[in-house]
């Protein structure tokens, strides 16, 4: 039997993005309750993600998404406002919103989408948003504190990156939260 790979494919975040994001997320903490916070090193943006797959057809699957890059040029975002799904009172999950290059990124997402899709990964049910995950609370539970610091952060400028390189990722889970390894990139034109 072959080794399966947890993993997905994303876009990386500068690390002067990640340390704006970063201090959005130490003015929440105090607020957040029981939250599994994303460390900052590890920010990224999901494009797919692909779960526990067998190495062939892994591989198989990026080289397609490879091929379905050709291409593509590479561009700017930037991010800006906090939210929370599926409400701010009851977050579940804490983001940061992608502004400028969000419709660039959800091409790529489409791009990705169509590819994985040619080996059998199911399509996501709903459509792509541009997000970058901040943390997920544990046990959501109501919190107007939470609800109020969102609110207060909707228009924070939270940085911009350079979206030049798409990346196949590990994912490894662990006690101390999931551990990121990347496998293969591909840089934009």
């Amino acid at each position: 039997m072959s080794e399966e790979i947890r993993s997905f494919i994303a876009v990386a975040i500068s690390p002067e993005a990640a340390e704006k994001l970063g201090a959005a997320q130490a003015r929440l903490r105090p607020v957040a309750g029981d939250v599994k916070w994303v460390n900052p090193d590890s920010f990224h943006l999901t494009l797919k993600f692909l779960g526990a797959v067998e190495r062939g057809r892994l591989y198989e699957t990026w080289e397609s998404v490879r091929a379905s890059l050709a291409g593509a040029k590479r561009f700017a975002m930037r991010f800006r406002g906090v939210g929370a799904f599926p409400t701010r009172s009851r977050a579940r999950v804490i983001w940061a919103g992608a502004e400028d290059g969000k419709t660039e990124l959800s091409g790529l997402a489409e791009r990705v989408e169509r590819a994985c899709g040619e080996h059998g990964f199911a399509r996501e049910d709903r459509p792509f948003q541009a997000h970058l995950t901040l943390g997920r609370v544990r046990e959501p539970v109501l919190n107007e504190r939470l609800a109020e610091m969102i609110a207060e952060l909707e228009h924070e400028e939270l940085g911009e990156t350079a979206v030049d390189r798409v990346l196949l990722m590990k994912s490894e889970l662990t006690p101390r939260g999931a551990v990121y390894t990347e496998l293969e990139l591909m840089l934009l034109d």
